[in-house]
């Protein structure tokens, strides 16, 4: 709030405007007052021109010849409003008042968009998905072109399959033929058993093996 007091007395300072700048703004002859008229009309401590919680008000100290605004006298102490006329003794003012300017709030921060929290979420259960599956996949490890897992020992394992028993005898034949040229140089016709039964003999001890 900016206060003033502009002199409407005939003389040099007619138009002057004294800026109030003190929360307590005497006016008197006394040397301590902050404008001291040289009027013998004006007491020593004449009045005060007072500002408290941005109004201004207008005290008289009991003078002589008294303190008045808009042609009433002042008792006690009075609010002062904007282009009121203030006579103190023989001097005569206008009062000029100017409220402060609006105080302009802050602008509130932008609120967060709620896509990126979505977004956020998203991307946390993905990276949970991914972690639960990463042990499953670890398990499982690399497969061949068949499916079986690599470095697997199933085959290791399995047991020979039927048709494999054939293919196995032939094997064993054919290292027994030495041996079957002998046996069968006097073998009776159409006798086989003996035979199938070294053929058997031997494929067991190999599986024993």
């Amino acid at each position: 709030m900016k206060l003033s007091l502009v002199v409407l007395s005939e003389g040099k300072a007619k138009g002057h405007a004294i800026a109030v700048a003190l929360p307590q703004f005497l006016i008197g002859r006394d040397p301590q007052c902050q404008l001291r008229p040289a009027s013998p009309m004006i007491s020593k401590r004449h009045c005060a021109v007072l500002v408290k919680n941005g109004k201004a008000f207008i005290r008289d100290f009991g003078s002589t010849n008294g303190t008045f605004v808009n042609d009433e006298p002042v008792q006690g102490e009075r609010q002062l409003q904007n282009d009121d006329t203030l006579k103190v003794g023989p001097l005569l003012f206008r009062v000029a008042l100017e409220a402060p300017p609006p105080v302009n709030k802050p602008t509130p921060p932008p609120a967060k968009l709620a896509v990126a929290s979505s977004d956020d979420d998203s991307v946390a259960a993905m990276l949970l998905a991914l972690q639960d599956d990463a042990p499953a996949a670890a398990a499982a490890g690399p497969v061949d072109a068949d499916g079986v897992p690599s470095g697997s020992t199933i085959h290791e394992m399995m047991s020979p399959l039927p048709q494999e028993e054939g293919k196995e005898g032939k094997a064993d034949e054919k290292d027994a033929k030495p041996a079957a040229k002998d046996a069968k140089k006097d073998p009776p016709k159409n006798d086989t058993s003996k035979a199938a039964a070294a053929i058997l003999e031997r494929y067991t001890r190999r599986q024993r093996g």
